[in-house]
């Protein structure tokens, strides 16, 4: 009998093998926040202390603004990214077992990557659907519908704990809505056992941005944060966040970057965070069937009504070093790791002297300054029965900063330089990009924020009504609730309050229409698309449709400029059912990237859903002739005109003259060959160089020759071009 048992439970776990899926990944691209989901319960990248930054063509973590690859000055520079990583914790107790698994952010003693698949998760699916109101034709998506979001990734996975967790997220194009994603989990307990003293969390590791700090360190450490970054939680919101002490504004290029239409003069501007939208009250222990241990001076304020312990159960700030033996202790039902507010001196006076905070979760405010990186907000503990299913909903949020002018006036905990003692509420204002407050107790300056916003533009891809990341929390409340927005200052937001299900019900703007991009023989691209858009339904139109506004840049990040703006069926444009738009300023060979827009008649935007990356080109020569290089000389200078797929404008050789198939090989002035370079397009020129030897290194200043070979003829045609750095 027992040995048919052990058979028949081989078989079953040789099935679960065969039919388990490896780790993979779907990429949030959709709205302005990038963000990259994995089926084992990470988010973002693989989770390290971020001395490694992030490899290059590696899948965005928290990337905003995106597209922000880019080479700058013959360095390569991976982006915007606003995480070290990010992940799921469970603990669990089991037939009198204490197991955990920690899907995601965890690693070595020294802040190295620990593998997840396998260890503490096994993937078992993930797919990414997409609800444009448009198809890849530029036609009306018959089966769009309004009522959900237009980007979907469902992720799940089985954990060594019994609990298998279902996790779908959602990400929107609308402005206003596109610096969030929303993620739905289901924690089940698939185990014929009833599970106790379950702890449910996430950490995050929000480090605003790699860019910056590459910018300003040549690295992205958790090392570099001490003193210039800042870990904070607004208690009104139930959100923690991560913020730059001034932006740090950019040495060398902060004039230019400054302009209207560009990126802003501010390399870390991101205040970047995790919002608590939902979490699951029904299956909390009761006093009488829990084992945590509460200590006296607790146990007057953490147990309410209902006798479950008000959450969350712990808010912890932690260095980049979250190994195993270190985390498992923020979810120990005998010893909390960080306690509770105790009394009304410590906690946060909301309207009619309701002291909301007090026996919640206290957070680890001494630790954002000495630990800012690494945040873990866990839930518990919980009873879960066989198949027993716990749901919370979370929001990851970005924003241009903490807060606008005028938040100033509010308080949220964190932002201190304490040292080794918590003394006093821990509450300070909030900081913004429009003013520089002076706080009592921080060091080496005693300032936080910046004036920047005074005298310079907000960067293009900042919505003008949502800057900041308190705004962006305000929206995505709203998005998931259903209800009309709130400043959640003044006013305590409540997840227990809300659906088990979001709502995702706001005003709906007209989408961008698809395009396409066309050479022409003068090299003046041409911007084409079709009217499809201007039909588009929804019981929730914001308003009726006003125009299209047609813009360009050398760069994904600007500065971006208007070509025109091109009214309904503009006889200026509209020609044969389509709309073209050319592009006077194109230049043969150069890299330039467009967007259309479709606007309302209030002035609402579309979503930045079609931008376009086009090599300007002319049709083929039809022979091979005279090739030429352009620019001859080059003379390669440190001023930013645009960044190429391939590295700076400044940097780059075009070929000319070019038939649809042939071999370039350029070779030193001494006879070696430096590098070969193919093209087979029908384009006058297609190959473009940016100086990069056969052997990945940028070559020196001298002559160098180069013969072209027509693949069709055989014919040759041979020059030179001098580099000068």
């Amino acid at each position: 009998m027992k040995k048919t048992k052990l058979i028949l439970l081989l078989l079953v776990s040789s099935a679960s093998i065969a039919f388990s899926q490896s780790r993979d990944y779907r990429v949030h691209s959709r709205s302005m926040l990038h963000q990259t989901v994995y089926n084992t319960g990470e988010l973002g990248r693989a989770y390290d202390a971020g001395s490694t930054g992030i490899a290059g063509g590696s899948p965005p973590s928290m990337e905003w603004p995106p597209n922000s690859h880019e080479i700058i000055d013959r360095k390569e520079y991976e982006g915007q990214h606003n995480s070290m990583g990010g992940g799921v914790y469970l603990g669990v107790t089991r037939n009198g077992q204490r197991l955990f698994s920690l899907c995601g952010a965890v690693s070595t003693t020294d802040g190295k990557t620990t593998p997840v698949e396998g260890v503490y998760s096994t993937p078992i699916s993930i797919e990414r659907i997409e609800n444009f109101p448009l198809l890849s034709n530029g036609s009306i998506n018959p089966s769009y519908n309004p009522n959900e979001a237009e980007e979907i990734i469902i992720s799940k996975w089985s954990t060594n704990t019994g609990i298998t967790v279902s996790r779908t997220s959602r990400a929107w194009s609308f402005p206003g809505y596109n610096n969030f994603i929303i993620y739905e989990y289901e924690f089940q307990n698939t185990t014929p056992d009833t599970l106790t003293e379950a702890f449910i969390g996430w950490t995050y590791s929000f480090s605003p941005s790699m860019f910056g700090y590459e910018r300003k360190f040549n690295r992205w450490s958790e090392a570099d944060y001490r003193s210039k970054a800042f870990g904070r939680f607004d208690l009104s919101r139930w959100m923690v966040y991560n913020h730059e002490r001034d932006g740090r504004p950019d040495t060398i290029m902060f004039n230019t970057w400054s302009q209207k239409g560009d990126r802003g003069g501010l390399n870390s501007p991101q205040a970047a965070g995790l919002l608590i939208l939902h979490y699951d009250y029904d299956h909390l222990a009761d006093s009488g069937k829990t084992n945590l241990y509460v200590p006296s001076d607790e146990g007057l304020v953490i147990w309410d009504a209902n006798h479950k312990v008000k959450q969350p159960y712990v808010l912890r700030q932690e260095n980049g070093n979250l190994y195993y033996t270190k985390v498992i202790a923020w979810m120990d039902n005998q010893s909390r790791k960080q306690g509770p507010f105790k009394g009304h001196t410590d906690s946060t006076n909301f309207p009619n002297n309701n002291y909301y905070w007090l026996g919640r979760g206290k957070p680890y405010y001494k630790g954002s300054f000495t630990l800012p990186v690494d945040h873990g907000t866990i839930f518990g503990p919980y009873t879960l029965a066989p198949n027993d299913v716990a749901k919370f909903t979370i929001a990851e949020v970005v924003g241009y900063g903490p807060g606008r002018a005028s938040d100033s006036i509010y308080k949220d905990m964190g932002g201190s330089t304490l040292g080794s003692s918590e003394t006093g509420s821990g509450l300070h204002p909030v900081p913004s990009w429009y003013n520089t407050i002076s706080y009592p107790e921080v060091q080496n300056p005693n300032s936080m924020g910046s004036n920047y916003l005074q005298t310079n533009p907000l960067p293009w891809y900042v919505d003008p009504d949502v800057v900041s990341i308190r705004d962006a929390a305000d929206r995505a409340i709203q998005m998931y609730t259903g209800n009309p927005l709130v400043k959640w200052d003044s006013l305590q937001f409540d997840p227990t309050t809300t659906p088990v299900k979001g709502i995702y019900q706001v005003k709906i703007p007209f989408p961008a229409p698809i395009i396409r991009i066309e050479n022409t023989t003068s090299a003046s691209n041409k911007i084409i698309w079709g009217p499809q858009v201007e039909s588009f339904i929804t019981p929730r139109l914001n308003a009726p449709f006003s125009h299209y506004l047609v813009m360009r840049a050398l760069d994904p990040l600007g500065p971006w400029t208007i070509i025109d703006t091109v009214g309904i069926k503009d006889n200026r444009y509209f020609k044969d059912s389509v709309y073209i738009v050319t592009d006077l300023q194109s230049d043969l060979g150069v890299d330039v990237y467009y967007v259309v827009y479709s606007v309302d008649i209030t002035g609402r935007k579309s979503g930045f859903t079609n931008m376009t990356y086009h090599i300007t080109q002319a049709p083929a020569a039809p022979t091979l002739d005279k090739v030429y290089v352009v620019p001859n000389p080059l003379v390669v200078t440190n001023g930013r005109t645009g960044s190429a797929v391939g590295g700076d404008v400044s940097d780059q050789i075009g070929f000319f003259g070019l038939t649809k198939k042939c071999t370039i090989k350029i070779f030193s002035f001494s006879g070696q060959l430096v590098q070969t370079l193919e093209h087979d397009v029908d384009a006058y020129s297609e190959v473009s160089w940016f100086q990069i030897s056969r052997n990945h290194q940028m070559v020196a200043s001298g002559v160098y020759f180069f013969t072209v070979v027509d693949a069709a003829t055989g014919k040759l045609a041979k020059g030179k071009f001098v580099i000068i750095h």
